[in-house]
């Protein structure tokens, strides 16, 4: 029988508290409610943001995850009729 050991970390997205296996520290997971990604670290670990990194506000989080969506779209050249959404691949 294992016994799992657990932290809790809030998410960066939608601000739920989760439960992750210690196990997963330091590796990319993902939120079940809302499916923001995210490198798990216990807060003692967090004393400074990496680099570059943005304000971990989940307003600012779902701004950045638009900002990016909306890049993604302007490189595919995706098309949408039904909401009338037109893009050109851009270099």
């Amino acid at each position: 029988m294992v016994n799992n050991v657990f932290f809790s970390q809030s998410c960066p997205v939608c601000g739920r508290s989760l439960r992750i296996v210690v196990t997963l520290l330091g590796h990319r997971v993902y939120c079940q409610h809302c499916g923001g990604g995210f490198i798990a670290m216990d807060d003692s670990l967090r004393s400074k943001s990496p680099p570059g990194e943005r304000s971990r506000r989940p307003a600012d989080a779902v701004e950045a995850l638009i900002e990016r969506a909306d890049w993604t779209l302007r490189q595919s050249g995706v098309e949408s009729p039904d909401c009338g959404y037109e893009t050109t691949a851009t270099d």
